[in-house]
């Protein structure tokens, strides 16, 4: 019988302080009348899963709080800080959606022996806060100079249900080489263009361009509108028939569409693509 253990790991942030504290050999930091605020960033944490040696009698189970900071751009204009956050390369899609303004870890830079308190109801630092609206700070610089802060943080991108990593199936018949499967195994990203809209890309298992992409619209009743990306190589064009379709109990797209290589209806490449949520 397997053994599983789960260990309970916590990723602390722990090079991160809220309050600065004075530290040997700096005196002149008594004295200092530094008070600004000069870096703002967000924290999402999440637990994961982590299975090693699984299907052995190793296996292993870890539960594990992993801790991300957002990308993000700031402006600072006199007492006001803006942020404009977004998702680093490697973000797990999957934990997109459940990232929220309204519950974020908020941690600034300040000045050595400066301290940073809230204001009337804004969010602690270094707690989950609600960063939906301009949030306020006092620092407080060594020699007692305070100066009051407004952190303004801008809606996160828009990631719609649908976007994340897919199995495609299907096949692509080509006007000259025939009928073509895609091979067992190949994924492709479905990437948000808006609240209903993803970005995908045709046929690259076969053609290798990822200059190939269309839009895929879920509509209300679960048909799917295929449109053209006036960004790519080729105009893709949506079959009539049969419809294209999102089941939603099996997350699966399958979709009817095609193009002419070079504009030339004599050179069609036509797709039966299917898209199943990994």
């Amino acid at each position: 019988m397997k053994n599983k253990y789960i260990n309970f790991i916590i990723v602390a942030l722990s090079s991160l302080a809220l309050v600065s504290c004075l530290k040997k050999d700096l005196p002149q930091m008594t004295n200092s009348g530094l008070n600004d605020i000069s870096d703002f960033n967000l924290y999402y944490k999440y637990v994961d899963t982590i299975i090693d040696n699984k299907g052995t009698p190793q296996e292993n189970t870890r539960i594990q709080v992993e801790t991300v900071q957002l990308s993000r751009t700031k402006t600072i204009s006199n007492d006001t800080v803006y942020v404009t956050p977004s998702f680093p390369a490697g973000f797990p899609r999957n934990e997109k959606p459940k990232v929220t303004l309204a519950k974020i870890w908020g941690y600034a830079n300040i000045p050595e022996a400066a301290i940073i308190a809230p204001t009337g109801s804004s969010p602690a630092l270094g707690k989950p806060g609600d960063f939906t609206k301009p949030a306020e700070y006092e620092v407080t610089a060594a020699n007692g100079n305070k100066k009051k802060w407004v952190v303004v943080v801008t809606p996160l991108p828009v990631v719609n249900a649908w976007e994340g990593t897919y199995l495609e199936s299907g096949t692509l018949n080509h006007a000259s080489a025939g009928l073509q499967t895609c091979p067992v195994g190949f994924t492709q990203d479905l990437l948000t263009v808006s609240a209903t809209k993803l970005k995908a890309t045709a046929g690259f298992w076969y053609f290798n361009n990822s200059g190939i992409t269309y839009f895929i619209t879920v509509n209300a009743d679960n048909t799917v509108t295929i449109s053209s990306d006036l960004d790519a190589v080729v105009a893709i064009q949506q079959e009539s028939t049969p419809a294209s379709t999102y089941d939603p109990v099996n997350k699966r797209f399958t979709l009817y569409y095609y193009y002419y290589s070079g504009g030339n209806p004599a050179n069609w490449r036509r797709f039966n693509t299917i898209l199943t949520l990994k």
